[in-house]
């Protein structure tokens, strides 16, 4: 990284702030750091961190903004203009989605959250509202997804490769409630998201299938399925009354992880969605049916034209 890009773009971001304009607080943490560190040892989450840093590093410098801080797991940055915020946030997307196609090593996810507002500056961070705002946002996002609250997308212009998908109010702890909007920026055909908003599938113009699976079900151990009864390591993944039961490895279990949609079979079960990807299920639960059918089209079809 350049010192001198990174001292040009800390002085418009400060400018931003002294004129009362409003920036974009960006926060960006690695889905299923815990269980990896457990799994592979402290020598190798540490290495996953540094990549993850270095990813991080370069999207956000050539989208003009600054990197505030690490996190370990995670970094703060910010941007003198939201829509500058946007186009760092789904660089850091495409950039890691990139490596973890070409890569046989550990795949990185990161879930993205962004405010807009005017924080303090201080020499080495940001303090407010927005700052508060953006790391609550943040821990909503799926691994693979980027969400932003109302006064980013009331403040910025989206690029014609990205859109808005809304997703309702959300209480955030001790923030109220906010509106939610998610940023989509792979280029895709369909995407379907169970009732609890736990699990989103999406069907990419690649012919791939992406899971994008939600915090709430970043597993610490493999699962047990008990006949038709949720084991006690699954009771905790009970939301909204959707269960979203998984039987496969972690290594299976890849969070945001990509699939070649000629590894995968779709099936529906009542109001539920089982998706096989050789051999390891997901099973989504809750969904809407008419969405359900629509992606199973799309499906077919990609499929076909793949072959």
């Amino acid at each position: 990284m350049s010192w001198s890009t990174t001292l040009k773009n800390r002085q418009r971001l400060r400018a931003a702030l002294e004129s009362g304009e409003g920036i974009a607080v960006m926060f960006s943490d690695i889905r299923g750091f815990s269980s990896y560190t457990a799994r592979e040892g402290d020598r190798a989450a540490f290495q996953l961190s540094r990549l993850h840093q270095r990813l991080l590093e370069e999207a956000i410098q050539e989208s003009e903004g600054v990197l505030v801080k690490s996190l370990g797991d995670g970094v703060m940055a910010a941007f003198p203009d939201p829509s500058n915020g946007l186009a760092g946030a789904a660089r850091i997307q495409r950039s890691i989605a990139a490596r973890n196609r070409t890569s046989d090593e550990a795949p990185i996810d990161v879930g993205i959250g962004l405010a807009a507002g005017t924080p303090i500056m201080t020499e080495n961070d940001l303090i407010g509202h927005s700052v508060n705002l953006s790391q609550r946002i943040s821990a909503l996002a799926k691994g693979g997804q980027i969400l932003v609250s109302s006064s980013v997308q009331q403040a910025a212009t989206l690029s014609e490769d990205l859109r808005y998908i809304p997703l309702g109010t959300r209480a955030l702890k001790g923030l109220g409630s906010e509106e939610i909007f998610e940023v989509a920026w792979m280029a895709e055909r369909a995407r379907l998201t169970d009732g609890g908003d736990l699990v989103t599938l999406v069907l990419t113009d690649r012919s791939t299938l992406v899971l994008e699976i939600s915090k709430e079900l970043q597993p610490g151990a493999e699962p047990v399925e008990d006949g038709n009864r949720l084991s006690r390591a699954l009771s905790k993944w009970i939301y909204r009354g959707t269960k979203a039961l998984v039987r496969t490895s972690l290594a299976a279990f890849g969070v945001g992880r990509e699939h070649p949609i000629d590894r995968v079979r779709l099936s529906l079960d009542g109001r539920d969605v089982v998706v096989d990807i050789d051999g390891h299920g997901l099973r989504l639960g809750n969904v809407d049916r008419e969405e359900a059918q629509r992606f199973f089209d799309q499906m077919t079809i990609a499929q076909e034209q793949s072959q």
